[in-house]
């Protein structure tokens, strides 16, 4: 039978090791720990008034404070200060990768083959088209740059733009990696809370297959084939999506977002409690 204090305990064990990861990212960039320290308040305040709000509660400070442990004095003081959350970023991600979906499934958008298109800049069949089809106020110029800063798309010397990769993947800098982190983290960690509370027939699927003593020779043999059918995959999921996310626009009704996220796990030295765990075997992990 669980107890309080094993709850607590697996917990705090699970905190410190996501910590521990973040605690390095942020030595990297010589955020202190004072600084984060202010990010977990305000987180805590934030996500003490979601789940108040979730509840149908008013989020008053005293309910939050009961909620956080935080002196009231320090709750009305995190409250004030500005917001840190943006979507910007991820929402300009979004848009981007819509046209080139949109670019790869639109009929209207290919070549009697079924490839996508190189389109000119403007007409009823052009990139400016396409832009205002799968990205809603997005400007075909703002798009453009950001396609061809990442090198997924390029203007011929006849003013034509042309696709160069369906992936599109915006980790081209370290500021793109990191947007990246505090979006796919977070994405995981929702899908883990989901999963703890739901019914069976309603978790999400997690997944993972982690081997503890593969020779170093075999490591880029691996990761090279993990990629090749992981993008398969992906692309499979984008196409059954885009079609999906076609008849939503479309008809106007509220959707959800939805999606898959896939990543390489790779370390030079397995940790003991999981090679205890694991007893060197093989093992697909619900995680």
């Amino acid at each position: 039978m669980t107890t309080t204090d094993d709850t607590h305990s697996t917990i705090e064990k699970a905190f410190y090791r996501i910590l521990f990861a973040m605690a390095r990212v942020a030595l990297n960039y010589g955020v202190s720990a004072g600084a984060v320290g202010e990010l977990v308040r305000r987180a805590f305040v934030d996500a003490a008034e979601a789940e108040l709000h979730q509840q149908g509660i008013k989020p008053l400070s005293s309910r939050v404070c009961t909620l956080t442990g935080l002196y009231r004095k320090e709750v009305v003081r995190v409250k004030a200060l500005p917001s840190v959350g943006t979507n910007a970023a991820d929402d300009r991600y979004n848009r981007s990768a819509r046209v080139v979906t949109g670019w790869t499934q639109d009929s209207e958008f290919c070549t009697k083959r079924g490839k996508p298109a190189t389109l000119p800049m403007e007409g009823p069949v052009s990139f400016s088209a396409l832009v205002r089809r799968y990205s809603g106020d997005m400007t075909p110029r703002s798009v453009l740059e950001e396609l061809q800063r990442l090198a997924v798309v390029e203007v011929t010397q006849q003013q034509r733009v042309k696709l160069l990769t369906r992936a599109y993947i915006p980790a081209t800098s370290e500021l793109d990696a990191l947007q990246i982190l505090g979006t796919d983290v977070t994405e995981m960690i929702d899908t883990i809370r989901h999963n703890i509370k739901a019914d069976v027939d309603a978790k999400r699927f997690q997944r993972k297959v982690v081997y503890l003593h593969i020779p170093q020779r075999h490591v880029k043999a691996f990761k090279d084939y993990a990629t090749k059918e992981s993008q398969a995959l992906l692309e499979k999921l984008d196409r059954w999506l885009a079609r999906k996310d076609t008849e939503h626009v479309s008809q106007g009704t509220p959707g959800s977002r939805l999606g898959l996220g896939i990543y390489v796990i790779e370390s030079k030295k397995a940790e003991p409690a999981e090679e205890a765990q694991l007893e060197n075997q093989g093992t697909i992990n619900d995680d």
